[in-house]
């Protein structure tokens, strides 16, 4: 159930890690080109700053992330807590149509 609801969560996470990379290989690859005279390339320890600052920045967001799931009601994790056959026997008793 937690899976299903970190999903958008765990996919936006992948999709910033991967546009900072490719932004990174980006300024590596522009910083490599000689033509122009007014562009000044980033460094190695900017670069390493940036990264710094965008690792910070998703730490912060992954404490967000535990703050709101402490902050859940106890009911929501305690379905969580319970064994899988369970769940599955309970919703299957609530689908099914009782004959007499």
């Amino acid at each position: 159930m937690m899976d299903l609801w970190l999903a958008p969560w765990r996919a936006s996470l992948s999709l910033t890690a991967s546009m900072l990379e490719m932004t990174l290989k980006a300024q590596k690859s522009i910083a490599s080109v000689q033509g122009m005279s007014h562009f000044q390339p980033m460094d190695e320890t900017r670069m390493r700053e940036a990264f710094h600052e965008a690792a910070g920045a998703n730490l912060r967001r992954w404490g967000d992330t535990a703050d709101a799931v402490n902050k859940l009601p106890d009911w929501y994790r305690d379905l969580s807590r319970v064994p899988g056959g369970v769940m599955t026997d309970w919703f299957d008793a609530a689908r099914r149509v009782k004959q007499d």
